[in-house]
């Protein structure tokens, strides 16, 4: 199992996930340099608890990450703090910034976002 293959995002939206505050919404997130080359992957939230993760991207997200696969590897699994990263510009936020700033902190606080390992 490779961080964002196949059977990573089965066992990843298959996982007990303890929420993540509210958070409600659909985050794509994009990277590039790992294994399989550009991969994109979208998570559906509700109520703070990751429910589907999938790969591609889901038309009218609510939120896009885009790092390198590694750094995505390592926030992802709690190993890089996604507040740093953002403000070095290693990681790239756009679309709802209100649900950026609501997810943050709770993802923070977590440690990941409930990945498996």
């Amino acid at each position: 199992m490779s961080f964002l293959d196949d059977e990573f995002l089965a066992e990843w939206a298959d996982t007990g996930h303890e929420p993540l505050g509210s958070v409600s919404g659909t985050v794509v997130m994009k990277t590039a340099g790992g294994p399989d080359g550009k991969v994109a992957v979208s998570l559906i939230f509700e109520s703070g608890v990751l429910t589907a993760a999938s790969a591609g991207t889901t038309r009218g997200a609510d939120l896009t990450l885009e790092a390198p696969w590694q750094l995505a590897a390592d926030v992802v699994r709690g190993n890089a703090d996604p507040a740093r990263h953002y403000m070095a510009g290693d990681l790239k936020v756009s679309g709802d910034m209100a649900l950026w700033l609501e997810l943050l902190p709770a993802w923070r606080a977590a440690g990941s976002l409930g990945s498996p390992s």
